[in-house]
């Protein structure tokens, strides 16, 4: 990893007064509390970065915050409990690097300027000199800033120092969802460290009193909401949020970090300044989100035109691809090492993470949805048995194709979503190809190639989301990998949503309810199933076993 000299802009310092204090020893005394004070110190791994900006958020405090993890330094900017300003000596996070990324100024341009000149120094050169617009500036220090809180905030190692008295000269402020932002660091953290940070499991979590405007949840983080009615204990809202104890407190402590519940015990790192009511919490919270939303709407096409202008042609592509290696545009023959620096580099220019000023838009979520595909793509094919079983996929979809489309040329690129060339409508078509996509996926599920199933059943479910097989049966494809489990219920709950009067889907999700231990929820479908169909075979089984495993705990 390369580093840079830290160039971070000059802090002022603001004289401490004493007041009328004359005794030389009183002096001191004050100077010394002052100092103490104003400036404090502590490891990242008692209070990681996104602890310290929860903490001086709630007491509106003004300073910076300077960090070190090894070789690496950040300092954050705050004013009045609102980051303004972050600034790395990673090389890779400084102005200089974005501009030659984005291939905004031309090699020319940015030789003519300063080698050792701070982001912000650099930035001023730019709109002095007419270089780039006030506007493209601003929108790509955003994106800078959030790039450089994005690293640190994974930091769990290292020191940090906030100083009240050292403020940015620059007037410079830089809007960033923190909100969001914290709840996304949370998902990317280590689970073992994010235990640590839950030390009473009888600590009281509650919902914050008005749950402001975010981007979407994740299905387990809706969850967790919904079951905050009322006040609860920890280790109670664990057991029933039908997670895991790590992942459930990797959750609700996103949820505490951005303000969405409220932890009875938070360890506190400052001594200075006063928390905020609720009340003003969510007064200054709505004022920024409504100040943040006007600002979105005039720096829209700002920001479209400095991140990548390839990105309409991004998605174009991935609607029209028809198997993973279109989807990662390489031959059927590439290396595992080149599909990897594929996927990297799709990673670099597409990853949702990059368009954060978009979250909660259409767009985004555009953006995501193609970029499971790519990571589907990644995973399958960078796996020595799932590539190979994928392969032969293909190989027999395309003999499919061939054999059945005795009049059209065959296509030697088909995918297992291909049809045949028949003189039918696109909406015939498209239901043909999730139906075969089901078929095949419904045969790899009873033959035990899991990978394969989900692959197919996951096309199926998404060319054709309301036909409730389709999302059964993937539902029941998730659930037997442990690391997809917990996205099983949502598919089988789906299912059931669309067709409640199918007993064969509430037997599914008692299945999986049993097999995640929680009895009373396979209970209460069970006897659902039953009722519809009381003769069932399956469920009497299941049931037996029920009690069977009651009576043995």
């Amino acid at each position: 990893m390369m580093f840079d000299k830290l160039w971070f802009v000059a802090a002022r310092q603001k004289p401490v007064r004493e007041g009328g204090l004359r005794r030389k020893g009183a002096l001191a005394n004050a100077r010394a509390s002052a100092k103490k004070q104003n400036h404090m110190k502590g490891t990242l791994t008692d209070q990681p970065l996104a602890e310290l900006i929860r903490e001086i958020s709630s007491k509106s405090l003004s300073g910076t915050l300077r960090l070190e993890h090894e070789r690496a330094q950040t300092a954050v900017y705050f004013e009045k409990g609102q980051i303004v300003y972050a600034a790395s000596n990673l090389r890779t996070l400084r102005l200089r690097k974005y501009l030659s990324k984005r291939g905004l100024v031309s090699e020319k341009a940015r030789a003519g300027l300063e080698n050792n000149l701070s982001d912000l120094a650099l930035a001023a050169a730019l709109s002095s000199t007419g270089t780039l617009k006030q506007e493209a500036i601003d929108a790509l220090l955003a994106i800078l800033v959030v790039d450089v809180l994005r690293v640190a905030l994974l930091w769990t190692e290292g020191t940090w120092d906030f100083n009240e008295r050292a403020r940015l000269n620059d007037p410079v402020s830089v809007e960033v969802d923190t909100p969001n932002l914290l709840r996304e660091a949370a998902q990317r953290m280590p689970l073992t460290f994010v235990s640590q940070r839950f030390r009473n499991p009888s600590e009281t979590i509650s919902r914050s009193s008005e749950v402001p405007r975010t981007s979407h949840f994740l299905p387990a983080e809706s969850f967790v909401l919904s079951r905050l009615d009322e006040p609860i204990r920890l280790d109670e809202l664990i057991s029933v949020s039908g997670l895991t104890e790590p992942e459930a407190q990797r959750i609700i402590y996103g949820l505490a970090l951005s303000g969405l519940v409220e932890r009875e015990y938070w360890q506190s790192a400052f001594r200075a300044g006063s928390a905020k009511t609720n009340k003003e919490q969510i007064a200054a919270r709505a004022t920024a989100d409504a100040t943040r939303s006007e600002q979105q709407q005039t720096a829209n096409w700002t920001s479209a035109s400095i991140e990548d202008v390839d990105l309409e042609e991004f998605l174009q592509r991935l609607k029209k691809a028809t198997n993973h290696y279109e989807v990662i545009e390489l031959s059927p023959r590439a290396q595992t090492s080149k599909i990897k620096e594929a996927y990297y580099a799709m990673a670099r220019r597409y990853h949702p993470d990059r368009f954060h000023l978009k979250s909660g838009t259409r767009l985004h979520a555009q953006i995501s949805s193609a970029f499971a595909l790519v990571t589907q793509a990644y995973e399958t094919l960078t796996d020595p048995n799932a590539r190979a079983a994928y392969d032969q996929t293909l190989e027999r979809a395309r003999q499919f194709a061939q054999s059945a489309a005795k009049a059209a040329k065959p296509d030697p690129a088909a995918s297992l979503t291909d049809d045949l060339e028949l003189d039918v409508d696109p909406s015939e078509k498209e239901v043909g190809r999730a139906e075969y996509s089901f078929r095949e996926g419904l045969g790899a599920l009873q033959q035990g190639r899991i990978r394969d199933a989900m692959t197919h059943l996951a096309i199926a479910s998404r060319l054709e989301p309301q036909e409730a097989r389709y999302r059964a049966h993937y539902g029941r494809a998730l659930a037997a990998d442990e690391n997809t489990r917990r996205l099983a219920e949502n598919e089988i709950q789906a299912a059931v949503k669309i067709e409640p009067a199918n007993a064969a889907f509430r037997i599914m999700l008692a299945e999986l309810y049993f097999e995640l231990k929680f009895h009373r929820r396979a209970q209460t479908e069970l006897d659902r199933a039953l009722a519809l169909e009381p003769n069932n075979a399956t469920a009497h089984s299941l049931l037996r076993k029920l009690q069977k495993s009651r009576k043995v705990g």
